[in-house]
């Protein structure tokens, strides 16, 4: 088994550069009462992310790091957010701001290539690696980053790429208060916004690749056992339940479960209350979870990489409610950005679990006992 590396400050640009060990997959459900659920699972395998919740208070500074000593764009936030770290850095991979608005970061490989460095427009570019804590300190509509994103520049940094043979292989999924969702990727350099139409987006290949790929699904519905029943006598009769979903991928390549996510979400019942759609979006993350063991990467059967679920998380984009359950414990934990107090001067980190055991609740006094 391939272990942890020991530089241990390089460890997140490292998860940005490696190939074939992300397999997030990331949903967003409307529900009947004007809200929508986004929802998210982290795949990561490579060593632990140790992750913690931080909040980053509004009017915060930040001036991006392009490389090699140049500084880039600076900004303040004009929300204050919640977003999931790695490593103990100022890396965030997925987040909410107290407007709603929420941001995931998902592994983009083989495809992601961000702009290149101008130096007479450092002013107004910004490290790939910032652009989420960007969005999330300055934008409260998926309208307002459609305007933003062309004025600026995301650029690779050249210090990872020299580092580790790669830039950041990154796109993001947004949804605001309103539902409205986005993709935002960048491709041999240019900036492409896809409005988030199916709600689902994977890793590789590019989101409009993958809308198109639904097209060898049309067979797919929820609704079993119909066509013929007999063929010259023989019964063509389904063994059991769920035969018009024959032909989902069931494997966990970035497509395939791209597809499924649809048929899940496209498939499910009217959801009426936002309870309910936290319920239901939990239910559907949980087909996403990656076993440890599942998913091997490596150059042979004793030197690896595995690939398996670390935590996931969900937003109640309406109320700015942000929630997640990890690997080490299913309990379903919440923050309500509401009442959070985004008028510090610094970031507070808390970790993910409290005490990395399950958190379970004893129910034998319920019945008679000895």
């Amino acid at each position: 088994m391939i272990k942890k590396s020991t530089f241990a400050s390089c460890c997140v640009l490292l998860a940005l550069a490696a190939p074939k060990m992300n397999a997030c997959t990331s949903i967003v459900v409307p529900t009947q009462d004007g809200n929508a659920i986004y929802g998210r699972t982290m795949e990561w395998g490579a060593y632990d992310f140790h992750s913690n919740l931080v909040l980053n208070p509004r009017k915060m500074s930040t001036t991006s790091k392009l490389g090699n000593g140049l500084k880039g764009l600076t900004w303040k936030n004009e929300f204050g957010f919640v977003a999931i770290n790695v490593l103990n850095k100022p890396f965030y991979t997925d987040g909410m701001n107290e407007t709603g608005l929420t941001v995931g970061v998902l592994y983009f490989p083989g495809f992601s290539r961000f702009q290149d460095i101008i130096k007479s427009e450092a002013d107004k570019s910004i490290n790939s690696v910032d652009l989420a804590p960007y969005i999330l300190g300055r934008f409260q509509s998926v309208q307002e980053i459609k305007e933003a994103l062309p004025k600026i520049r995301v650029i690779r940094n050249e210090e990872v790429a020299k580092a580790f043979g790669a830039p950041a292989p990154l796109h993001l999924v947004v949804v605001d208060n309103s539902g409205a969702s986005i993709v935002i990727e960048y491709i041999k350099g240019k900036l492409s916004i896809f409005d988030n139409k199916v709600g689902v987006m994977t890793n590789s290949p590019s989101y409009d690749w993958q809308v198109l790929n639904l097209r060898n699904y049309p067979q797919l519905k929820p609704y079993g056992g119909h066509g013929y029943k007999e063929i010259n006598g023989v019964s063509l009769k389904p063994f059991g339940a769920g035969s018009g979903m024959i032909g989902l991928p069931g494997d966990v390549t970035p497509v395939s479960r791209f597809v499924r996510a649809v048929a899940f979400t496209a498939s499910a019942q009217p959801i009426k209350t936002t309870a309910k759609g936290i319920n239901e979006v939990a239910r559907i993350l949980n087909n996403f979870d990656i076993p440890k063991g599942l998913v091997r990467e490596g150059k042979s059967k004793s030197e690896f990489h595995i690939n398996f679920t670390q935590w996931t998380t969900m937003g109640d984009v309406k109320n700015k409610r942000y929630y997640w359950w990890t690997e080490f414990n299913r309990r379903m934990r919440v923050v309500d950005l509401s009442e959070m107090d985004f008028t510090g001067t610094k970031t507070v980190n808390i970790p993910l679990d409290e005490k990395r055991v399950e958190d379970l609740k004893i129910r034998t006094n319920d019945f008679p006992l000895k």
